[in-house]
């Protein structure tokens, strides 16, 4: 229960400090630093693993390709959602995200899940309803942001 806290916590920061940052600077400017940085600090561990062989164009084209479709494309649409819904309903929705990966891994890629597996995504379809119906009950699930 103690590391689900914390992970809520965690998450919580992380969506308030994305809202301020997105709020803070318009455009792609924290997305271009946070990537850059990323890369700065990643790519010596690669080379240093495995060698120049990481710098050659097509390897470098295909990390550039990951790194778009990773995180480029998928942090600049949640920036836009912050910016536009309710940090509790981008919450709900970033909740999901587990259970949608789940779901597409056995429909897509033929991934077998266990039962376990099919409770847990379950569960958190059922708490992610149960947090958006409790919302609508107080009648601020409509709540906006400027």
């Amino acid at each position: 229960m103690l590391w689900a806290l914390a992970s809520g916590v965690a998450m919580a920061a992380y969506l308030m400090l994305s809202r301020l940052a997105g709020a803070r600077q318009a455009g792609g400017a924290p997305l271009a630093l946070a990537v850059g940085w990323a890369a700065v600090l990643t790519v010596p561990l690669g080379v240093a693993g495995s060698g120049a062989a990481l710098l050659a164009g097509p390897t470098l084209a295909i990390g550039g390709a990951v790194a778009v479709l990773s995180a480029v494309l998928p942090y600049s649409l949640e920036l836009a959602a912050l910016r536009r819904l309710p940090p509790r309903t981008v919450g709900v929705l970033q909740s999901l995200e587990p259970a949608v990966a789940g779901v597409a891994g056995a429909l897509v890629l033929a991934e077998r899940l266990t039962a376990t597996q099919w409770l847990a995504i379950a569960c958190v379809c059922a708490a992610s309803t149960g947090a958006v119906r409790r919302r609508g009950a107080r009648g601020d699930s409509v709540e906006r942001s400027p």
